[in-house]
């Protein structure tokens, strides 16, 4: 499983932190992206370390 990018994991890491502080896991929102309107969704789910993937 290859990152993205590292902007991308920094982000998404703010995110969950600031979800998780608010007692939440799951955001949805609407965002645009070269001219093009998307609906985002962030689900956040525990995970055991035993389930990460091994290229992590």
């Amino acid at each position: 499983m290859a990152s993205l990018s590292p902007d991308l994991d920094i982000a998404l890491t703010q995110l969950t932190a600031r979800l998780l502080t608010q007692e939440q896991t799951y955001a949805e929102t609407y965002v645009m992206a070269k001219g093009q309107l998307y609906r985002t969704e962030l689900h956040l789910c525990p995970v055991a370390p035993s389930e990460l993937p091994y290229d992590l």
